[in-house]
């Protein structure tokens, strides 16, 4: 376990962050892994219909990973405050609750599956495929929620290692039943979908049985539901929830946007999604990191430290976003041809709207870097209200600004790159000034002991 409350701050940002990155980029292969052998091997239509599902599948999982989310902020303030009975109840009260809304969802996605892709105007020619994908998912929901959750707890006590190992582990298995389902046995969309769902069920047992053995005060020894921690984690959870289902509600809206450009345009912007959404991961990842360490130094009374890690962790990201930038601007555009099959008769167009997309959006990650470094002291310092309300206003911009640039500007699919950087700019220097204002301060839940008192 990690104390952020003392120590050299980049070094253990650094040491903290990229284990967690590492972490982070292995979990985004799953969906690279699902991609490439499904563009490759079974088709444009097919990788469109993972693109649409996935989509779906967002919005109905949004409000469990957000409440993952406030639980993890709340253990790690009572692990900064040294409140450790605190900490195992929040534990165990988390787990009741994440466990029955698990079993909910999955049950509402199953059923209503087919009414929400005809929502998002899914195209006909890859109606099936993406239902039959979507359904899959749904059935085993539970695992991925689980190993996010107890991922969530062990990086709150400053573990950042131990979900790696299993999460390395948890991807090559994904591969190599990917493999053998579709390119040995010659399987169909389904097996891929099954593939990742046996993969992201032996990730969590591993998580579990990992937290059970070897870390104590994640050992809850009895489940109880307790309602004044429960408070709390709705607290943080909540609006965290609330966010990530505003946000992936935006994300179906401007799923239904891109639909309305068929199957090969779906197909392209699938493939350049997933070059953006690996090449964002440093920058996302630091910021979790952040909250973290911003929440346990805010728990301990030490809000000047907070802030020096904010000053730091800024630095870092802004760094690493030029990199990255600069890397995909000349390689970016090539990265779209492994998610295509060189016989697909809408190669053309497939290639050239993920190359579009991938050439606009990558100049502005800057902007992201600035937007999701604030959010994450904000999200530490226990602002969840503001926290979610500045990545929710984002999306709504990106939303209405993209709807803009094509039926008012007449623009095609490269509108839907443009309208991000105008999202992100705007509640970025929002942000700040939020920020400098100090609005955020006095959020947290507990009283701060600091340590030379305790």
């Amino acid at each position: 376990m990690e104390d952020f409350t003392k120590g050299n701050i980049a070094k253990q940002m650094v040491v903290f962050a990229l284990p967690m990155l590492i972490g982070s980029l292995f979990q985004q292969l799953y969906g690279i892994v699902d991609a490439v052998v499904v563009g490759r091997f079974l088709g444009g239509n097919a990788l469109a219909a993972v693109g649409v599902s996935i989509a779906a599948f967002g919005f109905l999982t949004a409000i469990l990973i957000g409440l993952t989310t406030g639980a993890s902020v709340v253990i790690s303030q009572f692990y900064g405050a040294k409140q450790h009975e605190n900490l195992e109840l929040a534990v165990s009260t988390s787990i009741l609750f994440l466990a029955a809304f698990s079993l909910i969802i999955t049950a509402l996605g199953v059923i209503f599956t087919p009414a929400l892709l005809r929502m998002l105007n899914t195209p006909d020619d890859i109606f099936r495929e993406a239902q039959i994908y979507m359904r899959i998912q749904m059935g085993g929901l539970v695992f991925p929620i689980f190993f996010n959750m107890y991922t969530a707890y062990l990086r709150a006590l400053g573990n950042s290692r131990s979900p790696l190992y299993i999460l390395i582990f948890s991807i090559t298995l994904n591969g190599v039943l990917n493999i053998l389902f579709v390119v040995v046995l010659g399987l169909g969309i389904g097996a891929v979908a099954i593939g990742t769902v046996i993969s992201q069920a032996t990730a969590a047992l591993l998580c579990y049985g990992y937290t059970r053995r070897k870390v104590l005060l994640l050992q809850v020894k009895k489940l109880v539901f307790d309602k004044k921690l429960f408070g709390s984690i709705l607290k943080y959870g909540a609006p965290a929830a609330l966010q990530l289902s505003m946000v992936s509600l935006a994300s179906l809206i401007i799923t239904r946007l891109i639909n309305s450009f068929g199957a090969a345009a779906i197909a392209g912007i699938t493939a350049a999604a997933r070059i953006d959404q690996m090449a964002i991961l440093p920058i996302s990842t630091l910021s979790l990191a952040l909250s973290t360490f911003v929440a346990q130094n805010m728990g301990a009374g030490f809000e000047d430290r907070a802030k020096k890690g904010l000053q730091t962790a800024m630095i870092f990201m802004v760094l690493m976003s030029a990199a990255i930038s600069a890397i995909l601007v000349f390689a970016g555009p090539w990265t779209i041809y492994m998610f295509i099959d060189h016989g697909d008769p809408n190669m053309t167009e497939i290639l050239r709207t993920g190359q579009d997309y991938l050439r606009i959006i990558v100049l502005f990650y800057f902007l992201f870097a600035f937007l999701f470094g604030f959010n994450g002291f904000f999200r530490g310092a226990g602002d969840a209200v503001i926290a979610m309300v500045f990545p929710v206003a984002s999306l709504t911009i990106r939303t209405v600004s993209a709807y803009a640039l094509v039926y008012l500007a007449g623009m095609g699919p490269e509108a839907l790159a443009w309208s991000i950087p105008i999202g992100w700019g705007l509640t970025g220097g929002a942000s700040w000034i939020y920020y400098r204002k100090g609005l955020w301060a006095g959020k947290i839940i507990i009283k701060p002991v600091p340590a030379e008192e305790a």
